[in-house]
């Protein structure tokens, strides 16, 4: 994991994660972007939810730092990564996972000896009852698993990437999000677009880092507030403008209009959820 004033659902992430993972590995701080605006640490919560979260079996090790970018960030990690490891699983502190879901990807990584795996995001939108369709739900929209050896480092983070020190490695055989989520039922649960104060630096980083001229100017204020603010006829009204709720153009994408979810959180996030709703209505006072 990388984080950066990321502490959301961090906790909720670490509890769906932790009884599943050989080592947890982390890296905090701010890349140069957020440097330029004076950050030097995380001072949303982060750092404490990180430093009192409960580790009895001594699984989390974490690096502190500031970053030129996410490819140095995710290789300040790699340092603590043991040479018996087998897969690397890379985690965004907005994710979650079913326990169950978890373990059945462990199995096909066993059974079948794949070297990497994407996964569909259901990625939620203003809240914990929508979430975005269409592009968001594209195949290899999000790489996660990667087979490693002793030596193996991040060549990229954009998109991920893993490189090997070792010639001898297994044939690449990689599982797609399409057949992963269809044929074994395994998604990632995504609370990426869900907090006022999350969606607000995370469009300002994306403006001016990532899809620059490709995203909606003025995105928070024109699509994401009035959309969470807004009544049924409004929020159509917003989807139908800018066909869907995605940051990038829509001409630069299909559609990403939300759909209604139906199913179950996992358990981390559904016993906290009525916090985690009021904290979005905190949020939202300091917008509106």
């Amino acid at each position: 994991m990388i984080v950066f004033e990321g502490n959301y659902v961090l906790k909720e992430c670490l509890d769906c994660i932790y009884p599943h993972a050989s080592q947890i590995l982390i890296a905090e701080g701010p890349v140069k972007y957020w440097q330029e605006q004076g950050k030097t640490t995380s001072k949303d919560g982060t750092n404490e939810t990180l430093a009192r979260y409960h580790d009895p079996e001594n699984k989390i090790s974490i690096v502190h730092g500031r970053y030129s970018e996410k490819d140095e960030q995710c290789n300040a990690y790699m340092q603590f990564l043991h040479d018996d490891i087998d897969y690397v699983w890379e985690v965004d502190s907005d994710e979650t996972y079913k326990h169950e879901d978890i373990e059945k990807v462990k199995k096909l990584l066993h059974d079948n000896q794949y070297t990497s795996m994407d996964v569909r995001s259901c990625s939620f939108y203003g809240g914990f009852d929508h979430y975005i369709g269409g592009f968001e739900l594209s195949t290899g929209n999000f790489h996660r698993i990667f087979k490693v050896y002793p030596g193996s480092r991040w060549v990229t983070h954009r998109p991920p990437t893993m490189g090997h020190a070792i010639a001898d490695t297994l044939p690449n055989k990689h599982l797609d999000s399409d057949r992963l989520y269809g044929e074994h039922g395994v998604q990632m649960y995504h609370y990426s677009y869900v907090f006022p104060n999350q969606v607000y630096k995370k469009i300002a980083y994306y403006k001016a880092k990532v899809s620059m001229s490709n995203c909606i100017d003025d995105y928070f204020n024109r699509v994401y507030l009035p959309w969470i603010t807004g009544d049924d006829d409004k929020k159509a009204a917003i989807e139908e403008q800018f066909n869907g709720v995605h940051e990038f153009k829509p001409e630069s994408r299909i559609h990403a209009k939300t759909l209604k979810f139906n199913g179950a959180h996992p358990q981390p996030i559904a016993d906290n959820i009525h916090a985690l709703s009021s904290e979005i209505t905190q949020q939202l006072k300091n917008y509106v």
